[in-house]
This record gives structure tokens, sequence and C-alpha cells, in this order.
């Protein structure tokens, strides 16, 4: 495996996905709501325009796609081979932009944007300690860890093997 490799490929994915949902967080506000905990999704829902929750899925899908794509080309180009390795490089670098997503996504941010969310502006799941128990951590480290970043590390792994 080429650590130095799967760290800079991590932490360039990393800034860019942060990068990509927080553009997309201060163009479509309502839309994110729908991925909040449910005390907000209830209180913001009858504010959310459907029309933008596509727009956002269609911004953060496509980028998923590319982050594998580029993972994996970027493995092949580094010389790395065999699946157990492509597997490990694709679940490390997801392993890092789950990190930074929790830091930067799940505990920086949702304290600074609460006012941006109609009708869920007071409610109590933007407490830290609510919003860390209620979503944060169960999605990181359950969700992301058993579930997104093995599904990663396949793709990878199965796109890097396609790559001549």
């Amino acid at each position: 495996m080429n650590w130095p490799r799967i760290i800079l490929d991590g932490i360039s994915m990393s800034l860019l996905f942060n990068a990509v949902v927080g553009v997309g967080f201060l163009l479509w506000p309502q839309a994110y709501s729908t991925m909040f905990p449910g005390e907000i999704r209830r209180a913001a829902a009858p504010y959310v325009d459907r029309g933008e929750v596509r727009r956002m899925k269609l911004l953060l899908y496509p980028l998923y796609l590319a982050m594998f794509a580029y993972w994996a080309v970027s493995a092949r180009a580094a010389g790395m081979t065999g699946f157990r390795t492509l597997f490990w490089t694709g679940y490390a670098e997801m392993t890092m932009v789950s990190l930074s997503d929790f830091i930067i996504l799940d505990c920086w941010l949702p304290g600074k944007v609460k006012h941006m969310i109609k009708g869920a502006e007071n409610c109590r799941a933007w407490e830290r300690r609510v919003w860390l128990k209620t979503l944060a951590i169960p999605e990181h480290a359950l969700g992301w860890t058993l579930l997104v970043c093995p599904a990663t590390g396949l793709l990878v792994a199965g796109i890097a093997a396609l790559i001549p």
C-alpha cells in the first residue's frame, strides 16, 4: 500500500467533499434539513421544497461517484494492485472523509447554521450533546464504519480491477 498517496488522496477528497457539501448547504439549506435529526426534520418539513432536495441529490450523488472513480484511478496510477490492497485503500480514504465530515460538518457547523433552517431555529436537537448523540456519533461510528467505508472499498477495488 502506498500510504503517502492514500493520505494525500484522502485529504484532497475530504476537502472537496466538505467544500461541495458546504456550498450545497448555502444554496439549499432547507433540503439539507432532510438529513438532520428527526426533531429538526419534522420542524423544517413544511418549508422543504422537493425540487431543492432533488438538486441537492444531483449535487451529492455525482460527487460520490467521482470520488470513487478518482480513488480507483489514483490507486492504479500509483501501482497498487490486488483486491485486498485496493479495498483497504478505498476504506482508508473514505474513513478520512468520514472523519473530516464528523469534525467539520457535525461538530463545528451545526451551531452556526441553525438560523438558516426555517421552522427549526429553536429545536433542542441543535444542542451539541443532542446532535452528537442522535446523529453524528451513530452515523460515523456505525453507519460509515460498517456500511459506507466497506462499500467504498468494494467499489474502489471493483473499479480499479476494470482498469488495465
